[in-house]
């Protein structure tokens, strides 16, 4: 049941999201108690976000719209490419994209921001509505996107490495070989053929492929 849930596309995304609602929560939370929040005489003030309300929801817009979009736009082309790539590679190749985990990842990394920003923006209150900036949750916002420009550059360069020939035979070789001990571990009273071992083991200098 653990293996089925973890090869589902949605799950760990969902997690993520979740884990990033109620780390926006948290901080906003945080800033209403005043128990953390922004002191313009603090030495640290220039590390966090100084602007007001309305540079807070400009800011807060971008991050939540270019996430979304980079991840839509990201996915659809790499789906794309997968499938092209899958006509001679066979489509094991759109299987594994779907089960590896750190897809999934990078997906929730995207779609977490975007509910990061938007769960901070519905807080941002302007002068006429007693002006409340949650300056903590802002700064996360600005790191949090900046997590995401890296992780998709490695996102793009995990795209490209997994579509290797190389690649996709050694995941196939890694199946292969937790099918056999599978097998092998179902049936114990397997015994070796009659006649002894055939041929001589030739020990590889180094990984590849036939």
């Amino acid at each position: 049941m653990i293996e089925f849930l973890g090869d589902q596309f949605w799950l760990r995304p969902a997690l993520v999201v979740l884990a990033c609602i109620g780390l926006a929560q948290a901080a906003i939370w945080l800033e209403t108690a005043r128990i953390a929040g922004y002191d313009p005489s603090s030495p640290d003030a220039n590390w966090g976000w100084a602007g007001g309300a309305e540079g807070a929801r400009a800011l807060l817009s971008a991050v939540a719209s270019s996430t979304i979009g980079v991840a839509g736009t990201t996915f659809s082309i790499t789906i794309a490419a997968l499938t092209l790539a899958s006509n001679q590679m066979g489509p094991r190749l759109l299987r594994n994209f779907v089960r590896d985990a750190r897809n999934q990842l990078v997906l929730g990394a995207f779609l977490g921001t975007f509910a990061y920003a938007l769960m901070v923006l519905r807080t941002v209150r302007t002068v006429q509505e007693e002006t409340f900036v949650p300056h903590l949750a802002i700064s996360g916002a600005v790191l949090l996107a900046l997590v995401c420009l890296g992780t998709l550059v490695w996102f793009v360069h995990h795209v490209a490495t997994s579509i290797n020939v190389e690649t996709v035979v050694d995941a196939v070789h890694r199946d292969l070989c937790k099918a056999v001990e599978a097998r092998t571990r179902d049936e114990a009273d397997i015994q070796p053929p009659a006649g002894g071992p055939r041929g001589v083991p030739v020990a590889p200098a180094e990984g590849g492929y036939l």
